[in-house]
């Protein structure tokens, strides 16, 4: 008798440790990474302009992202994979906070806090830009070729 009550005082107690690792398991908060993709704008550091898209990478337990831009709710997205694509030009330039929130079914959350600076972007402000680095370009080509031809006319000469 005393052999089988230790074995219900054993199976009682490991009973106790898987429920309880269970519940710590369960209320850890569901992990959330983000990632920005660059659909047609402009970025470079912290500067952004144009049309963007936050992707995340979260754990399997999420439910449910929310995605904020200066505490202001822009998008409740229920179906992974969760993202939301915007437009600076929507928005004001200059310092902005993007906040996401991912929740899992319990309620438990994670959340990511990136700055980003709006900055003007146009395409045809790209377009000026590439030309007048093209046009730079050539001048230094023109003004380099012109003085190494200047040098083997003075060398032929003596």
């Amino acid at each position: 008798m005393l052999g089988t009550n230790r074995k219900v005082v054993y199976l009682f107690s490991a009973c106790i440790v898987l429920v309880l690792s269970g519940l710590a398991v369960s209320s850890a908060a569901p992990s959330l990474s983000l990632n920005w993709y660059k659909n047609n704008g402009y970025g470079m550091g912290n500067d952004l302009g144009g049309e963007w898209t936050i992707n995340t990478d979260v754990s399997q337990d999420v439910a449910w992202v929310e995605f904020y831009l200066d505490d202001v709710l822009q998008q409740n997205d229920t179906v992974a994979p969760f993202s939301w694509n915007f437009n600076t030009a929507h928005f004001t330039l200059g310092a902005h906070t993007f906040k996401v929130i991912a929740y899992d079914s319990a309620g438990t959350s994670a959340t990511a806090v990136s700055e980003r600076n709006f900055v003007e972007y146009s395409f045809g402000s790209v377009i000026i830009t590439v030309i007048v680095v093209a046009v730079v370009a050539l001048v230094i080509l023109l003004v380099t070729s012109w003085f190494w031809i200047q040098k083997k006319a003075k060398q032929k000469r003596k």
